[in-house]
């Protein structure tokens, strides 16, 4: 009985270690992240997808610039229960016209990864230009 009992605490340990693993793959590089604003002025009309890939950390997004703004951001894979995220996040870049605003508190590797696929998608856009790089 003693011997099973080992057995399973040690398949219980194993894997709490696998899952805190799991949890801080990229964790770092998604915080440490650095945003940038894209201008606008001579991207055409259109929708723009981006991504970011980084672990658990991924996006993928459209952006629709209409008349050289932001008018919608679109998640394409939002991750369980990052609804919330992504619509605070949303509103946030087009109330700035910028994917370099602050993330949402407490969830900042997930905010600036997905602030980074928007960034991202703005710059695959003909005539976007990132400023302040």
């Amino acid at each position: 009985m003693k011997k099973v009992l080992k057995w399973v605490g040690i398949g219980f340990v194993t894997l709490l270690a696998a899952m805190l693993l799991f949890v801080t793959m990229g964790l770092r590089e998604a915080t440490n992240l650095t945003l940038h604003t894209v201008s606008l002025t001579n991207v055409p009309d259109g929708r723009y997808t981006g991504a970011y890939e980084n672990n658990r950390f991924s996006n993928t997004v459209t952006v629709t610039v209409k008349d050289h703004a932001i008018a919608a951001i679109q998640p394409e894979n939002a991750a369980l229960g990052q609804d919330t995220l992504a619509q605070e996040l949303t509103e946030r870049v087009i109330a700035a016209q910028s994917p370099a605003v602050d993330g949402v508190s407490g969830a900042t590797a997930s905010s600036k990864s997905m602030l980074k696929a928007i960034e991202n998608a703005l710059q695959s856009a003909p005539g976007a230009e990132a400023v302040g790089q």
